[in-house]
C-alpha cells in the first residue's frame, strides 16, 4: 500500500507538469499572429474576442472570419464555419445543453477538435458571422507564443500550488505511511531477527533477509500501481465538480517518467525499509512506558474545550462587524491552541472512555465490552493516534475549504442582489457600436411584457461623471424607479432615495462605474456614442429567458455583445474561484484515506500484541467469537467516536466563519460527507481485517509456558 501511495502521487506530479505543459503548446498554436491595418494585404482573417457565460461560469467567444479563399482556419477547425454558424467545444457543448448553445451563436455545423483546446472540457466557441466584421485584429498565420491568451489558460492556477498540494496531500502522507509500514513488524519477524542477532549474523546478512523480505510486497504494490496507471492514461477522465477533464494526449510525451514512477516508488520503500527499521534486540515485545505527559493530559482536558469555545464565540464578542484582523485575533487564537492541545485531550478522553467501557462490562458481565475497555484504558495510545488523524484531518479540511470559499463584500452584495432580483433583469452590454435600426429590431423582438431601460453616460460641466437612465413611463414604473411627468422631464436621483428595492438594485447596477447620483428621464430609447448598456426587464413575479435573449442578441446586434445578469462581473468570477477550490477536499480525501490507513497499521500491530496475551484466554473459554467482537468494539467504535468528535470539530470551526467579515457560503457539507464516507470504509475493512488476524493467531496458540 506505501508503494503504491508513493507511485502514484510521484505520478500525479508528471500529470500536472504535462497538462501545463501542453496546456502551454496548445494555447501558443492557437494564439493568432496580428498584423496593424496598414498591412491588411497580408492577413488571412480577421479576429475578434468576447466572452459569455453559461451556468455561471465564463468562457471565450472568438468572432473569426476567413479573408481568402485559402486561408487556413485557426487549430481545432477541420474547416471554416459556413457564415452565421458556430463551431462549439465538448465543454460548452455539456455544460450549456439546457440553453441550446449549439444554437445560440447560429447553428453549429463543425466540433472544436481537441488539438485547438486548452484540455477537452474547456468551454470555446468560434463564430463566423453572417456579415464581414467591420472590426477586430488583422491575423496572418496561427501560432504565436506570445500572443493573446483567451479561454481556460485565462483562469488556471499556476503549476506551483498544485506541486504543493500533490507534495503536502499524498507525497507527505506516503512518506508517514511508509515509515509506519517498515517499523510495524510482526512477532514472527522479530523471532526470526532476534534469533539472526543471536547467531552472531552480520550487517549484510541481516540487510539480505530485509530485502527478501520486503521485495514481494513492494512488488506486488509497484504491479498494482503500473495497473492503475494503465488505466489512468489509457482514457480521458472527468472530475465533474471541477469541470476539468483530463487530456491523455498531453501525457503521451512523458509515458516514461510517468511509468517510472513505480520504480521510484519501490526504491524508496525498500531504502525505508532497510534504514528505518526499530533497532533489533534479543529481547522481543519490549515495548517503552507509555505514563509520559500525564501533567499534559491533565491540562489539556480543560483547556483545549476552552480554546474550542473561544474560537467559537470569540469573534462575535470582541470583534467588530467587518474587522477581519480582530476577527482573526480570538479565531485563530483558539482555533491553533485547541488543535494543538486536542491530542491530549482526545488522549484522556480515550483513556476515560475505556474505563466507562471496561466499568459497564464488569457490571453488566459483558466480556467484550471488558476486555475492549480495559486495554483502550491500559493502552490509549493507539486508539488516539487514529482518531486523533481523523478528527484533526476532517477539522482541517473543512475549515481551509471554508476559508477559501470566504466572498468579499462586493460578491455578497452582487449575491444579495441576484436572489433579490430572481432572474427578472438582464443586462446587455457591448451595444454602443450599433445602429438605431439594430437597437430597434432587437427591443422589437423581444417577448410581450418584457420592457428595456436605457443607461448613458455623459459628462457634466464640473466633469463629474453622471448616469443617465432612459425609458418609456411603463419601463420606468415597471423598474420601480421614479417617474418624470412628461417627456424629456428629468429627475435627479441617487440610490438611497429611491423606494423600490427593485429600483434601487437596477440603479445601482447602472451607475457601477459612476458617483452615485443619477438622471431618470422619460423617453424613448436611442443609440448614441454614450450608450453603455441596456437593461431588459419583466413584470413582477416573471422571469427573463437569459438564454432566449443571447439568441436574440446574436441575430441582430453586431458581434461583441454581452447578456448578463447585474452582478455577474462579481458572481463569474467566484464561480470559477470555487470550482478551483475543489482540488483541496479531494485531495484531502487521499490524505484521510492514506493517514487513517497508516494510524489503523500501527493500531492494529498494537492490538495484536494484545490479542496474543488475550488468545489463551479465548481459547480455552471455548468462544473465539470474543475476538471478533472485540475488534469491532476496538476499530469500529474508535473510528465512530473520530468522525463523530471530526465532525464536531468541523462545525464549531467553520461556523463562526459564515457571517462577516469572513461571509463563507455555507457550511461544508459535501466534504464533510466525503470524509465519513472514506472514514467508514476504511473503518469496516480495517475491522474485518484485524478480526481476521486476530481469529486466525488464536487459532493457533498452543499452551508454552503461557
Amino acid at each position: 500500500m506505501a508503494t503504491l501511495a508513493l507511485a502514484l502521487s510521484f505520478a500525479a506530479c508528471v500529470v500536472v507538469s504535462a497538462t501545463y505543459s501542453g496546456r502551454e503548446a496548445a494555447q501558443a498554436a492557437r494564439s493568432p499572429v496580428t498584423v496593424p491595418e496598414q498591412q491588411a494585404g497580408q492577413a488571412i482573417a480577421r479576429w475578434m474576442e468576447s466572452a459569455d457565460t453559461v451556468a455561471g461560469r465564463q468562457y471565450s467567444v472568438i468572432y473569426i472570419q476567413p479573408l481568402r479563399k485559402d486561408s487556413p482556419p485557426p487549430p481545432g477547425l477541420r474547416h471554416w464555419p459556413a457564415p452565421g454558424h458556430s463551431a462549439v467545444s465538448y465543454g460548452a457543448e455539456l455544460a450549456g445543453q439546457h440553453e441550446s448553445i449549439t444554437s445560440r451563436y447560429g447553428e453549429m455545423d463543425v466540433r472544436l477538435e481537441p488539438e485547438g483546446l486548452a484540455s477537452i472540457s474547456e468551454p470555446l466557441i468560434y463564430v463566423r458571422p453572417a456579415k464581414p466584421m467591420k472590426e477586430g485584429l488583422y491575423v496572418s498565420a496561427w501560432g504565436n507564443p506570445e500572443g493573446t491568451v483567451f479561454g481556460e489558460p485565462l483562469n488556471i492556477q499556476p503549476a506551483t500550488g498544485f506541486y504543493v498540494l500533490i507534495i503536502a496531500t499524498c507525497l507527505v502522507p506516503s512518506l508517514a505511511l511508509t515509515v509506519i509500514a517498515c517499523r510495524t513488524g510482526s512477532v514472527k519477524r522479530d523471532r526470526r531477527q532476534s534469533i539472526l542477532h543471536a547467531m552472531g549474523a552480520s550487517r549484510r546478512h541481516r540487510l539480505l533477509v530485509d530485502l527478501g523480505e520486503t521485495v514481494p510486497p513492494v512488488l506486488t504494490g509497484a504491479a498494482l500501481a503500473i495497473l492503475v496507471m494503465y488505466f489512468w492514461q489509457g482514457s480521458n477522465w472527468n472530475l465533474p465538480k471541477v469541470n476539468y477533464m483530463m487530456t491523455v494526449d498531453y501525457l503521451k510525451p512523458h509515458l516514461l517518467p510517468f511509468f517510472a514512477s513505480a520504480g521510484l516508488a519501490a526504491l524508496v520503500v525498500l531504502t525505508a525499509a532497510v534504514t528505518v527499521q526499530p533497532r533489533t534486540t534479543s529481547s522481543i515485545g519490549v515495548r517503552p512506558d507509555g505514563h509520559q505527559g500525564r501533567a499534559l493530559v491533565r491540562t489539556a482536558r480543560w483547556l483545549c474545550p476552552a480554546a474550542f469555545a473561544v474560537a467559537f464565540f470569540g469573534p462575535g464578542l470582541f470583534t467588530a462587524q467587518d474587522n477581519e484582523i480582530l476577527f482573526l485575533l480570538p479565531y485563530a487564537a483558539g482555533s491553533l491552541t485547541a488543535l494543538l492541545l486536542l491530542p491530549a485531550a482526545l488522549s484522556a478522553l480515550t483513556t476515560q472512555l475505556g474505563r466507562l467501557i471496561g466499568w459497564w462490562g464488569q457490571r453488566a458481565g459483558r466480556p467484550v465490552a471488558l476486555l475492549a475497555g480495559r486495554w483502550v484504558a491500559a493502552s490509549p495510545a493507539a486508539v488516539t493516534r487514529v482518531v486523533t488523524s481523523i478528527v484533526l484531518l476532517i477539522g482541517l479540511s473543512a475549515q481551509l475549504y471554508t476559508w477559501n470559499n470566504r466572498t468579499t463584500e462586493s460578491d455578497a452584495k452582487a449575491l444579495a442582489t441576484q436572489r433579490m432580483l430572481d432572474s427578472s433583469v438582464v443586462v446587455v452590454d457591448g451595444i454602443d457600436r450599433n445602429s438605431p435600426q439594430q437597437l430597434q429590431s432587437f427591443i422589437t423582438a423581444l417577448p410581450d411584457g418584457q420592457k428595456v431601460l436605457a443607461v448613458y453616460s455623459s459628462d457634466s460641466p464640473e466633469m463629474r461623471t453622471h448616469t443617465r437612465v432612459l425609458g418609456s413611463d411603463a419601463a420606468l414604473r415597471q423598474a420601480g424607479l421614479p417617474v418624470p411627468s412628461k417627456d424629456r422631464q428629468v429627475l435627479t436621483t441617487s440610490v438611497q432615495k429611491v423606494d423600490s428595492d427593485r429600483g434601487r438594485a437596477l440603479l445601482q447596477t447602472a451607475d457601477a462605474m459612476a458617483d452615485g447620483t443619477a438622471a431618470v428621464e422619460r423617453g424613448v430609447v436611442h443609440a448614441t456614442e454614450n450608450l453603455r448598456t441596456l437593461q431588459v426587464i419583466a413584470s413582477r413575479g416573471h422571469k427573463v429567458d437569459e438564454a432566449a435573449v443571447k439568441h436574440l442578441a446574436n441575430r441582430t446586434l453586431m458581434p461583441g455583445w454581452h447578456v448578463t445578469v447585474p452582478g455577474d462581473e462579481w458572481t463569474a468570477t467566484l464561480a470559477t474561484h470555487r470550482e478551483h477550490n475543489w482540488w483541496l477536499p479531494m485531495f484531502a480525501m487521499a490524505t484521510l484515506a492514506i493517514l487513517a490507513f497508516a494510524t489503523c497499521l500501527a493500531n492494529m500491530a498494537e492490538f495484536l500484541r494484545f490479542s496474543k496475551t488475550l488468545a489463551p484466554t479465548i481459547v480455552m473459554a471455548g468462544n473465539r467469537r470474543l475476538f471478533a467482537w472485540t475488534t469491532l468494539l476496538v476499530f469500529l467504535g474508535a473510528f465512530f467516536c473520530a468522525t463523530l468528535v471530526g465532525v464536531c470539530a468541523a462545525v464549531v470551526l467553520t461556523l463562526p466563519m459564515q457571517g462577516p467579515p469572513i461571509r463563507a457560503e455555507g457550511l461544508p457539507v459535501t466534504l464533510i460527507g466525503w470524509s465519513l464516507t472514506v472514514v467508514m470504509t476504511l473503518a469496516l475493512v480495517m475491522t474485518a481485517w484485524a478480526a481476521r488476524v486476530a481469529l486466525k493467531e488464536a487459532g493457533r496458540w498452543r499452551p508454552v509456558s503461557d
